[in-house]
C-alpha cells in the first residue's frame, strides 16, 4: 500500500476516532453528574510533545480542551509542552498515555510518514506547572 494511501485512510479515520473519544468522555462526565457523590480524581499532567508546528501543538491543546473532562492549561513552544487538568485522572501515567495516543492520531493525520517514535521516558515529565 503506497504511502498516500496509508495517510488518506489515516485521515479519514481520525474524525472517528476523536468523536469515539468525546462520546466516551461525554459518558465518564455526565455518569458523575447524575450518580451520587463524585468520582473525580482531578491532577495536573506536563505533557512533553512530539509537535513541531504552532498547527500541531494547537491542533492537539485544542483537541484536548474539547474532550470532555480535560482542559490544556497551559503551552510551551520549545520544548513543545502541554500541561493538561484532567477530571479523571486515577494514575498520571496511564492519563499522560492516553494524552501520547491523541498525539499519535492527530500526527498520523498532520505528516504523511506518521507519528514519530515517542520520547524517551527520561524526557517525559508527569508533574509540575508552567515556567
Amino acid at each position: 500500500m503506497t504511502s498516500h494511501l496509508r495517510w488518506l485512510i489515516r485521515l479519514l479515520w481520525f474524525p472517528v476516532y476523536y468523536a469515539l473519544e468525546v462520546i466516551k468522555s461525554s459518558t465518564t462526565v455526565a455518569l458523575d453528574i447524575l450518580t451520587p457523590g463524585s468520582r473525580a480524581t482531578p491532577a495536573f499532567v506536563e505533557v512533553r510533545l512530539r509537535c513541531t508546528t504552532d498547527l500541531e501543538i494547537t491542533m492537539l491543546a485544542n483537541m484536548i480542551s474539547l474532550t470532555p473532562g480535560t482542559v490544556t492549561v497551559a503551552a510551551r513552544r520549545r520544548p513543545a509542552t502541554l500541561w493538561v487538568h484532567g477530571m479523571y485522572v486515577d494514575d498520571r501515567d496511564s492519563f499522560q498515555e492516553e494524552l501520547y495516543a491523541m498525539e499519535d492520531r492527530l500526527l498520523a493525520v498532520t505528516r504523511r510518514s506518521g507519528a514519530p517514535d515517542r520520547l524517551p521516558a527520561s524526557r517525559r515529565t508527569t508533574s509540575g506547572g508552567p515556567a
